[in-house]
């Protein structure tokens, strides 16, 4: 087969296209430091670092969530100390005033004291994170509890995903703890039947409350521990989410960024290989012009 000029300048294009495209490359991974920038550059490891992507973006998003229920949780989990504190008060002025050695104006001039506990679990019981009323349920936005101690919020109990695929409650509901709903103890009736048994001298109404606050003190009790184990679940999660964002991003990495030293020298590989196409490409069209003369 006769090579002609034409063959001649093609394959030399060919070569050095090839020699230009290599050193073109090595040159990026030099300077960018990254192997992958394009799909085009490996489309497998591409697809890796796009799924890797998306799972620190997740684990990122998850974490990020965690921390903010955490937060709320330990506000409601402050709230919920107070309101047990409050109740141990109340208790102790129910233990003092039900003893029949107080008469009617010594009950009565204590009942303010447990009008001001009242006053102080309601206060409580709509404590707020930022503009959310956190006991509140899913209408947030206003307070849950009145000056007279009856329930506005709802039933709602938010989740959260914790984990790819995992929810966990992250609110508490004040219709339950405070109210009893399903059958539990008023806790603020409690109080109120306190004061106004105080200022009826009524001694047998008093004593008999003692029963009642133990009830009270024993719901708060176990709500502040459920509050007190989800804060230490959440923060598990995102203990486990952030690491999880850092593998990914490490697999990313892995996949994606170029080793210097082995870039570097296919740098210089593709540049000696580039000049070498170039320096024949030249010497190919010298002779070919040599024999048309």
């Amino acid at each position: 087969m006769r090579v002609t000029d034409r063959m001649i300048f093609d394959s030399a294009a060919e070569r050095t296209l090839r020699a230009r495209e290599e050193a073109e490359q090595a040159t990026q991974e030099v300077t960018t430091g990254r192997r992958v920038v394009h799909p085009g550059d490996d489309p497998a490891a591409a697809a890796l670092m796009s799924t890797q992507k998306m799972a620190a973006d997740r684990a990122d998003s998850i974490a990020k969530t965690t921390s903010r229920a955490s937060d709320e949780l330990q506000s409601a989990y402050d709230a919920l100390n107070g309101l047990n504190e409050v109740f141990s008060r109340a208790k102790e002025l129910a233990v003092q005033f039900g003893n029949d050695t107080y008469d009617a104006g010594a009950r009565a001039t204590g009942a303010p004291e447990v009008d001001s506990l009242f006053r102080e679990a309601v206060s409580l019981l709509n404590s707020q994170m930022g503009d959310r009323y956190i006991f509140g349920g899913n209408k947030d936005a206003a307070p849950p509890f009145d000056a007279a101690g009856n329930y506005g919020g709802d039933a709602g109990l938010r989740q959260i995903e914790i984990a790819p695929g995992i929810l966990e409650p992250v609110s508490v509901r004040a219709d339950v703890v405070a109210k009893g709903v399903g059958g539990g103890t008023d806790v603020l009736a409690t109080l109120t039947s306190l004061a106004t048994a105080m200022r009826n001298n009524d001694g047998n109404a008093i004593r008999s409350s003692l029963t009642q606050f133990d009830g009270s003190i024993h719901q708060l009790s176990l709500a502040t521990a459920q509050v007190s184990s989800t804060v230490e679940t959440l923060q598990t999660a995102q203990t486990v989410s952030r690491a999880a964002k850092t593998s990914a991003e490490t697999e990313i990495a892995a996949l994606g960024d170029a080793d210097i030293v082995q870039a570097s020298s296919r740098l210089a590989l593709a540049n000696h290989a580039l000049e070498a196409a170039l320096t024949a490409s030249a010497k190919s069209f010298q002779l070919s012009l040599l024999n048309k003369l």
